[in-house]
């Protein structure tokens, strides 16, 4: 049994070691897009109530919020096993020695300590996904497959770790984080494996054996097949995408469905225009999730820190029902005086099928303003509007226009002005597509027709540059005025057509009859033609 590495514990900019307290106790847990977190007891024996006072300056080194360093020193040197901040500080006070407990979480936790709302336009997941971490300064060492380019994508109401998941999930991809940074890939299986763990040893400059080794195997979430269907609205089709299998593992940790419980195939349908690509990564990443969840593992060995997430383990010697190759999703380091040095490597994760959403969600109806126009590149006559709900700042979305009739050439057409304010819903609950569905009067907007009793005048008035123009129904008269800035058409036991300009009328033929018919005027009148014929 190799000799149990010394526990070194840094704090504070610049890091600095503790005084008087010292480690005896130390657990640190990395796992596939998760946030890594560590505990770590430090302790100095000796009567409590004369300790304590000795300690007060180390106390002050380890309260919450200051940056903290896990190392373990051994001959060959030392290896930083955590890195990241001190969340929670606990005191247990014995009769034979104070304890102090820490609760270390890695800096993605800052990305928890977040809610807010906020817009990226023209940008894809990898710009999003590095400013999220540029913002906390945590170091993106690497990106892949996060390359789909985004009209406008929305954070709604949500910390950024919750909208990074999101995306994460939306990508089939994994994030890796270790003490320097975070690596974002797809899962990749290697042919050849870093790490081989056995039952029984071939030869000494091998892996570790295997002290203790637990299997799951589930169907309970596999389907036979899983598509994700998506509406094109420029092409007005639906597109479907098959989920590809992602390669996780081979023999016992192929988590490929064998028989499923159902064979009736799993359909994630949305309204939202996905587009064929991003509904092709989205239904792999689904199936990848629940591939995840169908095979695991995980083994107890002795401690090493030469393992990585994402590395590829393979096990053997415990025959073909459990030997095979898998993708390292979980890395656990315990470090005591007692057990020594012990790492915990997991294959496959259990915690991906609690929730298959791939946005968050903007639910219920929302208030928008009109913004000042622009012109809508995507031939989808989108028009920009501000939405307070996304804050006071960088509110402004492209958003398609709800319209009592739109067909091919005809429709209504009354786009609200700048500075209206409508009402705003979202298809899929999708903050990224927002659609007017209405305007509202208010006290800067006043309504021409303010509500009354009788509601007996039922009108359309338009307002703008000095004229105005109407179209009324008036139910107590019993008329229909249609009227502009100089001219009115009246329906109202008979019909007025008054003008303030010429009135004129032209066609191929004219014919006016009536019981009496009168053409007057207050200066001359004329009347010419080819031919005249007046008849009694």
């Amino acid at each position: 049994m190799r000799p149990t590495p010394a526990i070194v514990f840094l704090t504070g900019e610049p890091p600095v070691p503790l005084g008087v307290l010292r480690p005896i106790w130390v657990e640190t847990h990395h796992k596939v897009n998760g946030i890594p977190t560590a505990k770590i007891t430090l302790s100095v024996p000796g009567d409590a109530l004369e300790t304590l006072s000795s300690c007060d300056e180390d106390i002050d080194l380890c309260e919450p919020g200051r940056a903290a360093a896990i190392f373990l020193l051994e001959k060959g040197g030392e290896t930083c096993v955590f890195r990241g901040a001190i969340v929670q500080q606990s005191l247990k006070m014995r009769r034979d020695r104070v304890e102090l407990t820490l609760t270390l979480r890695h800096r993605l936790q800052a990305l928890v300590n977040t809610h807010r709302s906020q817009v990226f336009e023209q940008q894809n997941d990898a710009a999003i996904v590095g400013r999220l971490l540029l913002e906390q300064e945590i170091p993106l060492l690497a990106v892949t497959g996060m390359s789909t380019l985004f009209d406008q994508l929305v954070q709604f109401r949500c910390s950024d770790w919750t909208f990074l998941r999101s995306r994460l999930d939306a990508n089939g991809v994994w994030l890796l984080p270790t003490p320097e940074g975070v690596t974002i890939m797809r899962p990749t299986l290697s042919a050849i494996p870093e790490h081989t763990f056995r039952q029984h040893a071939h030869s000494v400059d091998e892996d570790p054996l295997i002290e203790e080794g637990v299997w799951s195997f589930s169907e309970q979430y596999q389907p036979s097949e899983l598509t994700v269907a998506t509406w094109d609205d420029k092409a007005q089709v639906n597109q479907t995408a098959l989920a590809s299998l992602t390669a996780l593992g081979t023999q016992a940790f192929n988590a490929t469905p064998g028989a499923p419980l159902n064979a009736t195939p799993w359909e994630f349908n949305y309204s939202t225009p996905l587009g064929l690509d991003v509904a092709t990564k989205l239904a792999t990443s689904l199936l990848m999730n629940l591939q995840a969840a169908g095979a695991e593992g995980e083994f107890l060995v002795e401690g090493g820190a030469n393992y990585r997430l994402g590395q590829t383990l393979a096990i053997e010697d415990y025959g073909r029902s459990f030997d095979g190759n898998g993708i390292i999703t979980g890395i656990r380091h315990r470090v005591s005086k007692e057990e020594g040095w012990r790492t915990i490597v997991s294959l496959g994760k259990d915690d991906v099928v609690r929730d298959m959403t791939n946005v968050t969600r903007a639910s219920g109806l929302h208030i928008g303003v009109i913004a000042p126009f622009a012109e809508d590149i995507s031939g989808m006559n989108r028009l920009r509007i501000r939405v307070p709900v996304l804050g006071d700042r960088n509110n402004v979305l492209w958003a398609r226009f709800a319209s009592p009739y739109a067909s091919q050439m005809s429709g209504f057409c009354f786009y609200p002005e700048t500075g209206d304010e409508v009402v705003v819903g979202f298809i899929d609950e999708d903050p990224s597509c927002p659609v007017i569905l209405g305007a509202m009067h208010n006290p800067v907007n006043r309504a021409p027709v303010p509500p009354s009793l009788e509601n007996t005048n039922k009108t359309l008035i338009i307002n703008k540059g000095g004229q105005q123009f109407q179209l009324s129904f008036d139910m107590l008269l019993g008329s229909v005025e249609l009227s502009s800035a100089d001219n009115k058409l009246v329906l109202q036991e008979g019909v007025t057509l008054e003008s303030k300009q010429v009135l004129a009328a032209k066609a191929n033929s004219i014919s006016i009859e009536g019981e009496r018919t009168t053409l007057s005027g207050k200066g001359a009148v004329t009347i010419s033609g080819a031919r005249i014929d007046l008849s009694q």
